[in-house]
């Protein structure tokens, strides 16, 4: 087991919780929140969104006693920005990582929900299944313990192992504890198939030939090994909910989301891409499922258009920290249902690389929950009438997207880029 711990503030965080427990006699014990981000997860994939395979059981039952959104959508489905998005609150283009590697920019390192919980006196600890949100990958600098595997990825199994050996031990409370799971993943499948179809092989994932999956069979297989790993990261699930909640209590607050979702076979024959996300904005890759669960939640099912963003504010208010900035910028609390009509904002990956022009027409989006708009350089829109205010957000957000795409701020180190070529990832 390698916990790799974090201790720029070990003093400081002691000090916090101190002053945390004496603050405490005057007020309610904020809860302990656990975030679980599924890393390349359909929506459709699950039962809570219709889907009848029994693949997400665990899902499905913490959907049964929380809320379910059914129109929550990604900043960008691109692994390493949309988490950032998540930690700040903020939009790719705002906080600076627009491409996997890219850590955030110094200027919102003090916002980041780490940093903030940690001197609000929480233990803080972050295990996660893949180098691409590494601490050397992300930035992120406010977990005391940053647990990532010393190869590319591991099982959500394992991670979920050393999770509950950790929770064992840490006695302060409350805790704030991200756990990311890979399972649904390319390389497609569950732990063995992962293993030996390692290495990412790029002419089964992105641009492929599409007589490679020419035919029903073909796809299916993919389809068929794609699901395993939905259902890998959902077994995982139901061992972390039960661990976590038999030492931290029924108290938690829970909340399970997706960075994004993934490209199956849907665009294989116009495009000749399959079985990736990040190049395009298509439905499947920027809605992602939602639920939480715990101390503030109302149970039921919300309409209204959530980001992941706005589970910024979320857990800052879960924690009883309070910003005025962060609740004038996202106006939802999604612990709550709500059916209100509300646009949110998808952006467009930066690439490293010169790339093939049907990528760049795709640049940046609006969405509502009913609808979906992408516009890009040439002005082009998605088919069919659009409400005003959906396209002004989707045009909003096209300065930023096609903004010059070139290198990252820093290199990346050998490790991580190493890292990132063996997962498919660097252009």
């Amino acid at each position: 087991m390698r916990w790799a711990i974090w201790t720029e503030a070990g003093g400081r965080s002691a000090l916090a919780a101190l002053a945390l427990a004496a603050a405490l006699g005057c007020g309610p014990t904020p809860p302990s929140i656990l975030l679980v981000t599924v890393d390349t997860f359909r929506r459709d994939h699950a039962g809570v969104y219709g889907n009848e395979a029994g693949l997400t059981p665990n899902l499905d039952a913490l959907a049964r006693e929380g809320l379910t959104h059914d129109a929550a959508y990604t900043t960008m489905p691109t692994t390493g920005p949309a988490h950032l998005s998540i930690f700040t609150g903020l939009l790719p283009s705002e906080h600076g990582a627009r491409s996997n590697g890219e850590n955030l920019a110094p200027q919102v390192l003090e916002r980041e929900l780490g940093v903030r919980l940690r001197r609000a006196g929480y233990a803080t600890a972050a295990f996660v299944t893949s180098q691409i949100i590494a601490p050397q990958a992300t930035g992120l600098r406010g977990f005391e313990i940053y647990d990532a595997p010393r190869g590319a990825l591991r099982p959500g199994a394992a991670v979920v192992e050393s999770v509950l050996a950790w929770l064992a031990v840490e006695k302060r409370r409350p805790v704030f504890l991200w756990v990311h799971l890979y399972d649904p993943h390319a390389p497609y499948g569950d732990a063995d198939e992962k293993r030996v179809s390692f290495p990412v092989d790029r002419r089964r994932y992105g641009w492929v030939e599409p007589g490679r999956y020419g035919t029903p069979e073909a796809r299916a297989r993919m389809a068929e090994r794609y699901a395993r790993g939905v259902a890998g990261a959902d077994a995982a699930l139901g061992e972390l909910l039960a661990g976590a909640r038999a030492v931290l209590g029924e108290s938690l607050l829970v909340i399970v989301t997706a960075d994004h979702g993934e490209s199956l076979a849907e665009h294989l024959g116009s495009r000749g891409f399959a079985y990736d996300h990040g190049k395009f904005l298509d439905p499947e890759t920027v809605r992602v499922p939602m639920v939480l669960a715990g101390p503030g939640v109302v149970p039921g099912r919300s309409e209204g258009a959530a980001s992941i963003r706005d589970l910024y504010t979320v857990i800052l208010d879960a924690a009883g920290i309070g910003d005025e900035r962060a609740a004038a910028e996202h106006r939802r609390d999604l612990r709550t249902p709500d059916a209100a009509r509300r646009v949110v904002r998808i952006e467009r990956r930066r690439f490293l690389s010169p790339v093939r022009d049907e990528v760049k027409t795709h640049a940046a989006a609006g969405a509502d929950g009913s609808a979906l708009v992408v516009v890009s350089e040439t002005g082009e829109q998605s088919a069919g009438p659009v409400e005003a205010d959906l396209l002004e957000a989707a045009r909003a957000g096209l300065p930023d997207a096609t903004a010059a795409e070139g290198a990252p701020r820093e290199s990346l180190d050998l490790e991580t880029r190493r890292a990132l070529e063996e997962l498919g990832y660097v252009e």
